[in-house]
């Protein structure tokens, strides 16, 4: 029974090009601490795998984001028979209730532990006078 269709038959024929399927790569939610002191706030985010050229921290308003990328390195040890480790990227997202300040902001790995210490600021305070109309 042939049951190629046309579109079938001319991918196989090579006259039409095939798209090539990606795997999906996971992305987890990484555990973290966030502690907060008079001065500051501190995050500790667990990363394995990830080094400091693969971390992302972006500061946007009152949005804290957190990124990473595992890929598992590519070394011939022979035949798979068990793979728990998986690729994937890590990313976790926080709304900061406070003002802080991020040109001083210190980050550092190790361990495939990210601290990230944000100084806390005092926000600005003014004062509007009512004018009379």
């Amino acid at each position: 029974m042939n049951t190629l269709t046309k579109e079938t038959k001319q991918e196989l024929d090579g006259k039409k090009e095939v798209t090539e399927v990606k795997p999906q790569v996971k992305v987890y939610s990484p555990n973290v601490d966030v502690y907060e002191t008079e001065n500051s706030l501190l995050f500790r985010v667990e990363m394995p795998g990830v080094d400091e050229t693969s971390v992302g921290i972006t500061i946007e308003k009152d949005q804290l984001l957190l990124e990473g990328k595992f890929q598992i390195p590519t070394v011939e040890r022979g035949q798979v028979r068990l793979a728990e480790y998986r690729e994937g990227n890590y990313l976790r997202r926080f709304t900061i209730g406070k003002a802080v300040d991020s040109d001083n902001a210190i980050a550092k790995i190790k361990n495939g532990i990210l601290e990230l210490t944000l100084p806390k600021i005092e926000p600005k305070k003014t004062k509007i006078e009512i004018r009379n109309s």
